[in-house]
């Protein structure tokens, strides 16, 4: 993130140094999952990735007063990519057929790569909704035979 105007100093062979891993942690995390509910545009991840720029600064600004990082990261970022969708043309996402819910346990669990207990710190409900819920996404996108 040297490029971005990261204030990180550059180890020897130009490596960025680590900041602190729940930093690191969470941008990750925020990318993959501006990714996942973005797409690619014209071949690149360019609008994701600025989305998660964004999401990042706020999501680090306003970190001190939050009480679970995660949430609040998600919080943010959610924000950001449903105003996106707002204001852009939708392609087909073969997920936007889901209720909310059920689509964003799907991406957190298996585009962006969170626990079942991860997930639901981050949307702010119990383990079991996050099992249940994903249960249900998957089996009403599963192909019903003819």
């Amino acid at each position: 993130m040297q490029g971005y105007g990261s204030r990180r100093p550059r180890e020897a062979g130009g490596r960025t140094k680590t900041a602190s891993k729940p930093v690191d942690t969470v941008r990750v995390l925020v990318v993959r999952y501006c990714r996942a509910r973005i797409g690619r545009r014209s071949g690149t991840y360019e609008a994701a990735d600025a989305i998660a720029k964004a999401g990042c600064r706020e999501v680090f600004a306003g970190a001190a007063g939050a009480s679970a990082l995660l949430t609040f990261a998600y919080d943010v970022t959610r924000g950001l990519v449903d105003d996106f969708h707002r204001t852009t043309t939708e392609l087909p996402n073969p997920l936007s057929g889901l209720p909310d819910r059920q689509r964003e346990i799907l991406v957190l669990r298996s585009l962006v790569g969170l626990s079942a207990d991860d997930t639901a710190l981050a949307l702010g409900c119990t383990v079991q909704a996050v099992r249940l819920g994903q249960h249900r996404a998957l089996t009403a996108l599963r192909p019903t035979r003819a």
